[in-house]
C-alpha cells in the first residue's frame, strides 16, 4: 500500500472527504477504484478489497480540505 495513503475506517466519511475535494465519486463503494491525480502521476484515493472481500478506504490525507 502507498505510504502516503491514510485508511479511513467510514465509508461515509470517505465519500464526504472526495466530495469536498472535488472528487468524481465512484460508481460503487464495493468495486476496487482508484483516483489518480495525472499531473502528480499518483493515487490520491482508493478502494480496495481485502483477503476477506471487506472495503477498505484509503485517501492522501494532504488532500484533505483542498479543492
Amino acid at each position: 500500500m502507498d505510504l502516503h495513503l491514510t485508511e479511513i475506517k467510514n465509508a461515509h466519511l470517505f465519500t464526504e472527504y472526495l466530495m469536498s475535494s472535488g472528487i468524481k465519486l465512484p460508481g460503487s463503494r464495493n468495486d476496487d477504484w482508484e483516483f489518480i491525480d495525472a499531473r502528480k502521476d499518483r493515487v490520491m484515493a482508493r478502494i480496495k478489497k481485502d483477503e476477506k472481500g471487506i472495503a477498505r478506504f484509503f485517501i492522501c490525507a494532504a488532500l484533505l480540505g483542498r479543492k
